[in-house]
């Protein structure tokens, strides 16, 4: 079990990129920070926020000793997009503080978002996040094959295209896909595709993939 490191080192979920999907006791939180930690991009949503800011990239591990030293006399906010708790840095930070020593304010994940988008229920479906992990392909293969729906979180490394181009390699066919781009943002876009057609289709920033049984 982790010591007690003297403030609670709270985890901020800020949704899916809008700041309109921020939560009010994430932004009371927010105002409260003597030091914000997070991407470029969370750490540019709260200009007006006047808190030591520490940019989160490839340092992120690193990091966690500074954070755990810094939150011995100060208030110190962790940003992560999405929730928390669906594939993101709070993990990390948890693991090397200790659970008693976090607390966790929920947000709005992207997944949520894109279910809402097309309208359909998300108690029954299968999550994979592809950020970095072209290691999980022949495993999201195996759940396209046996579920009615599956969730994909996508970036640059596992573009849309590669992933349906595999797929089809990998025999399957027949399943419905919504591709939800840029989620929460003015560039928002939403478009319902087949694999084949998709195969052939490139995704503009963060993506998030539904496949569904037909």
């Amino acid at each position: 079990m982790a010591r007690g490191i003297g403030n609670k080192v709270t985890i901020v979920g800020c949704g899916p990129g809008s700041v309109g999907y921020i939560t009010l006791k994430a932004l009371k939180r927010i105002q409260e920070a003597d030091v914000l930690v997070g991407s470029r991009r969370l750490l540019g949503l709260f200009p007006e926020v006047r808190a030591e800011k520490l940019v989160l990239g490839k340092n992120y591990l690193p990091l966690l000793g500074k954070i755990a030293s810094l939150s011995a006399r100060k208030k110190v906010i962790v940003l992560v997009s999405g929730d928390p708790g669906f594939f993101s840095y709070a993990k990390l930070v948890i693991n090397k503080l200790g659970k008693e020593n976090c607390e966790i304010v929920p947000g709005i994940s992207s997944v949520q978002l894109a279910f809402a988008a097309i309208g359909r229920p998300w108690n029954d479906a299968h999550f994979v996040s592809l950020h970095g992990r072209k290691s999980e392909l022949p495993r999201l293969a195996e759940a396209i094959k046996n579920r009615d729906a599956v969730a994909v979180l996508n970036d640059s490394t596992v573009s849309p295209g590669f992933l349906c181009r595999y797929l089809r390699k990998e025999g399957i066919k027949g399943k419905r896909v919504y591709l939800c781009e840029n989620l929460s943002l003015q560039n928002e876009r939403i478009r319902e595709l087949d694999l084949s057609s998709l195969a052939e289709t490139e995704a503009e920033g963060m993506s998030v993939m539904i496949f569904l049984s037909e």
